[in-house]
C-alpha cells in the first residue's frame, strides 16, 4: 500500500473536492481523506437539502405535486441522489486515493487516519490541504431533550414538519428555514439576541425581512434569549418573561465553529477559536500546509471555498507562475422571500474604513421600476454604496426575487473596477427588475455631476482620512 502522495486533502466538501479534481486532472498523485459523506456539509446537510426544501415549500400542492407531509422525504431523496452521484464521481477520479476515516497530524508531514472500524493508516505528502469545514455552534438549553433539538446536521432527517418550530438565531439559516417551515403549515418563531435579522447585512434588509415575518405570521423575538424548556408542557421560556407554547422542536442556528480536531499542535500549525490564520493563498504558518473554506475563518460560503480551492490548484500545480492576487469580495445570498444578496462591506463597515463623507449611498425601491409596477412589487430594493467622485462601487445589496441571480453584475463591478459611471451606461432589457441597478447608478451620476465642485472638494478633503 503506497502512502506517499504529492498532496493530501482532508475534507471532501466544496474546497477539498475542487483541489482534488483539479490536481487529479493535472496528473498529480492525491490522497483525499473523508470521515463522513462525500460532498461535505453543502451536499449533505447544507445548501443542497435546504434549497431543495425552500423550492418544495414554495410549490406545495403545485407543480411538484407534493403535499406538506411528503416534502421532507422528497428532499432527502433528492439529496441522496446527488450524494450518490458525487461519491461515484470521486471514486472514479484518476490519481486520487479516497481514504475513509478521521485524520490527525503525527507531525508536519504525516497524518494518521483512523477508520470507523479502528484501522489506522499513516500517510505523508509534500503538500497538505485542510478543508474540514465547520459545525453548528452548540447551545445548551436547560430542560430541552436531545430528541427535540435540531441543527442543520439532523434537520433534514425529520419525518414530518414540526407543529411549532422555534429557531434560535436570526441569521441566514434561521431566516431561510423560517420561511420554508412556515409554508409547510406549522407555526414558526425566531429568537435572536440582536436588534435585527441578518445582522451582517444592510440594516434595510433586516428591517424588510422583519416586515415579511409579520405578513407570513412568523413570530420574531429580538433582543431576547432562551432560558429553558419545559418538556411536559412544551413551553419555551424566554429571558424577558415571554413564553412560546406548543413548541415541539428547537432549531439552533446560532453560528458555526471551525472543525479543528486535527492535532494541529503536532504539526506546528497556529490556530485560534475562529479558525486557522492564512495568507492570501490559503497558506498557514507552515508553508506546505494550506487551509481553505470555513476552517480558515475568512469566508463561510460554498462558493468561496470553491474559489479558494481553484486558486490553490494553480499555486500547487504551477508554482512557477505569478501568484494569484488578493482574494475578492465574495457575494452572498440568503434565499428568503424576497432573497437578499450582497457583496462588499455594509455601510456601517464602510464608515469604519472611510470618512462617511466619502461614501455616497443610493437606494432604489423595486416598486420604482416599471417591472416592479407590473408585478405589483411591494418589497425589495437595490442599494449601492459608492466612493465619492471616482464612481468606484464599494458594496451593493439587492433584495428581490432571484436577487442571488442579479448580484453577479455588481460583484464584477466591485471586484474588477467597473465604475458606477459605466453601470449607468448599460442597456438592460425592458422591463426587468435589474433596471433598479441602472436607476441607482444614474442617481449617483446625476448627484455627482450636478454638484461636481462640492463633491470634488469633499473628496479631496477626506480621501486619505481613515476612521
Amino acid at each position: 500500500m503506497d502512502n506517499e502522495f504529492h498532496t493530501i486533502i482532508v475534507g471532501s466538501g466544496s474546497g477539498g473536492l475542487t483541489v482534488a479534481v483539479g490536481l487529479s486532472k493535472l496528473g498529480q498523485k492525491i490522497a483525499l481523506i473523508e470521515k463522513d459523506h462525500i460532498g461535505g456539509d453543502c451536499t449533505n446537510v447544507g445548501c443542497v437539502p435546504s434549497k431543495t426544501l425552500i423550492h418544495a415549500s414554495e410549490h406545495v400542492g403545485g407543480e411538484i405535486g407534493l403535499e406538506p407531509e411528503e416534502v421532507l422525504e422528497w428532499v432527502r431523496e433528492r439529496r441522496d441522489d446527488l450524494r450518490d452521484e458525487e461519491t461515484e464521481f470521486v471514486e472514479e477520479l484518476p490519481n486520487v486515493t479516497l481514504i475513509r476515516g478521521h485524520a490527525r497530524f503525527v507531525d508536519s508531514k504525516r497524518l494518521e487516519v483512523t477508520s470507523r472500524d479502528g484501522n489506522i493508516r499513516v500517510v505523508s505528502a509534500r503538500n497538505i490541504v485542510l478543508a474540514t469545514g465547520s459545525s453548528p455552534r452548540r447551545l445548551r438549553i436547560e430542560g430541552l431533550p436531545n430528541t427535540r433539538l435540531l441543527t442543520n446536521e439532523n434537520l433534514f432527517e425529520l419525518k414530518k414538519a414540526p407543529l411549532h418550530l422555534a429557531i434560535v438565531g436570526g441569521g441566514v439559516i434561521g431566516v431561510e428555514m423560517a420561511f420554508a417551515f412556515r409554508r409547510l403549515g406549522g407555526d414558526v418563531s425566531v429568537i435572536d439576541r440582536g436588534t435585527r435579522l441578518l445582522k451582517v447585512s444592510e440594516v434595510e434588509a433586516g428591517e424588510l425581512l422583519a416586515e415579511r415575518f409579520v405578513e407570513e405570521d412568523i413570530g420574531l423575538y429580538l433582543e431576547s434569549e432562551v432560558l429553558r424548556y419545559d418538556d411536559d408542557t412544551e413551553i419555551l421560556h424566554l429571558k424577558d418573561g415571554q413564553r412560546l407554547h406548543d413548541v415541539d422542536r428547537v432549531l439552533v442556528a446560532a453560528g458555526r465553529v471551525p472543525n479543528l480536531d486535527l492535532d494541529l499542535d503536532k504539526a506546528g500549525v497556529e490556530f485560534h477559536e475562529r479558525g486557522i490564520p492564512t495568507d492570501g493563498l490559503g497558506r498557514t504558518n507552515q508553508p506546505h500546509i494550506y487551509a481553505i473554506g470555513d476552517i480558515n475563518g475568512d469566508s463561510a460560503f460554498t462558493h468561496s471555498a470553491n474559489h479558494q480551492g481553484r486558486r490553490l490548484v494553480r499555486v500547487l500545480a504551477f508554482p512557477f507562475l505569478p501568484r494569484p492576487g488578493k482574494q475578492p469580495h465574495y457575494p452572498s445570498a440568503t434565499f428568503s422571500d424576497p432573497e437578499v444578496a450582497q457583496v462588499g462591506p455594509t455601510l456601517q463597515e464602510l464608515h469604519k474604513l472611510y470618512h462617511p463623507e466619502l461614501v455616497s449611498t443610493h437606494l432604489v425601491p423595486l416598486s420604482d421600476t416599471d417591472r416592479g409596477y407590473t408585478m405589483d412589487m411591494e418589497h425589495g430594493f437595490v442599494k449601492l454604496n459608492v466612493m465619492a467622485v471616482t464612481g468606484r462601487l464599494l458594496s451593493a445589496t439587492i433584495v428581490a426575487p432571484a436577487a442571488g441571480e442579479m448580484i453577479s453584475l455588481l460583484t464584477a463591478s466591485v471586484n474588477h473596477g467597473i465604475s458606477v459611471y459605466k453601470l449607468a451606461d448599460l442597456v438592460f432589457p425592458y422591463p426587468v427588475l435589474s433596471d433598479a441597478i441602472k436607476k441607482a447608478a444614474n442617481d449617483y451620476v446625476f448627484s455627482t455631476l450636478t454638484g461636481l465642485h462640492k463633491e470634488l472638494f469633499r473628496y479631496l478633503r477626506y480621501r486619505l482620512r481613515r476612521r
